[in-house]
């Protein structure tokens, strides 16, 4: 979970721009290499996520 308004999701935010502007879209010649870009930036999402994320465990007593 990101908070949001928080320093962690401005941070989130700022790095997967980032993310997205490195990715090299301007010659996609072949199915596979699309599907490396993709994959890419699925790997950039999970690293990006898990770096500025926090666990939060769900219980029955936990507030709604």
């Amino acid at each position: 979970m990101i908070v949001k308004n928080s320093k962690e999701k401005e941070n989130f935010v700022t790095e997967l721009i980032k993310a997205i502007k490195r990715l090299n879209t301007e010659n996609i010649p072949s199915r596979e290499v699309l599907k490396q870009i993709i994959q890419t930036f699925a790997n950039n999402i999970n690293r990006i996520w898990h770096k500025h994320s926090k666990i939060v465990n769900i219980t029955r007593h936990s507030k709604a």
